[in-house]
């Protein structure tokens, strides 16, 4: 089967990648940079040079590599206003053009999508709104889907871990919003491009919204002090509100290019970020899909700081 990618050299993509690979499957790729793409994700794959505002370069792209599955991955966690790169025109306006180009091309047999946990037509984050307006694209759009919402994933490119090891370098003293008390259910990447491949084989999968997760439940503190305590950090921690930290996030916006943190990240705190709150969608999803339990918490944080702490002596 030809899958083709998009987030292929990002965090998860690049797994989603290899794992594509290792199952056989005939990859290509949706990107704005060839040269760099080929660099990381080697000749196996082919890659597509693309506009997302652009819907001429996507349907040249899907009529040159004629695939019979999409792979949706393009996401931000953070807005970059100077580049262009605000959430309404990652999440949504790519996701609308990408949807209907795909609409028309009319040869896919399934679109697996990445959404996330929280989504919701009515959270209060932007991050999550616009999340929820590409998955109802995505579902008007008449091609057999899945969604995947996972929780925070944990692998070795973590964007947290890299944010976390370059802070606390020379600031041992970390705020921590309502205390730390907001909850994670961490899922493990390798664990993500599992049921991605499997819902693009499976015909249950099809309309179905899946959520990822592990198989404990971390608040931000437990998760800080296990990382901190791998990295033999000494942390002292601040708890501060949420509202102090919203306004605070009003304030460095205005000043930083990249803020260590966003009014809107402290919005995405509208409820824990653990699977079962929300009807109408598949939970276990890794059980479902992967037919096994999820890597563990434990595994999966010590593989990803190991490979982490690796990859920056390399």
């Amino acid at each position: 089967m030809r899958v083709l990618l998009t987030g292929a050299t990002g965090f998860v993509g690049s797994h989603m990648v290899k794992k594509l690979l290792l199952e056989g499957y005939e990859v290509g790729c949706l990107v704005r940079d060839v040269a760099k793409a080929s660099q990381v994700l080697g000749s196996e794959v082919k890659v597509y040079r693309v506009d997302f505002e652009d819907k001429k370069s996507l349907k040249k792209a899907f009529e040159e590599f004629e695939p019979e599955a999409l792979v949706h991955l393009v996401g931000i966690l953070l807005e970059d206003k100077r580049r262009g790169q605000t959430f309404m025109r990652v999440h949504y306006l790519y996701s609308k053009h990408l949807y209907e180009v795909a609409r028309d091309y009319g040869r896919l047999k399934r679109v697996a999508h990445m959404s996330s946990l929280g989504t919701h037509k009515n959270a209060p984050s932007l991050y999550h709104r616009t999340k929820y307006m590409a998955e109802e694209e995505l579902r008007k759009s008449g091609a057999s889907y899945c969604i995947m919402r996972p929780s925070l994933i944990l692998g070795p490119e973590q964007k947290l871990f890299y944010d976390l090891w370059n802070i606390t370098k020379y600031i041992r003293i970390m705020a921590l919003p309502d205390g730390g008390r907001y909850l994670f259910q961490p899922v493990d990447v390798r664990d993500v491009a599992c049921a991605f491949v499997k819902a693009l084989e499976v015909k249950e999968s099809e309309g179905k919204t899946y959520e990822l997760c592990g198989s404990k439940r971390v608040s931000f503190r437990e998760l800080l002090e296990d990382i901190f305590e791998s990295w033999k950090r000494r942390m002292v921690f601040l708890p501060l509100p949420k509202r102090l930290m919203y306004l605070g996030g009003l304030f460095v916006e205005r000043l930083m290019h990249h803020p260590p943190f966003t009014s809107d990240q402290m919005l995405m705190m509208w409820r824990d970020n653990v699977c079962g709150l929300d009807e109408d969608v598949e939970k276990e999803g890794i059980n479902k899909l992967c037919g096994r339990e999820p890597i563990s918490y434990e595994e999966s944080l010590r593989w990803s700081l190991e490979e982490f702490r690796r990859r920056l002596n390399a």
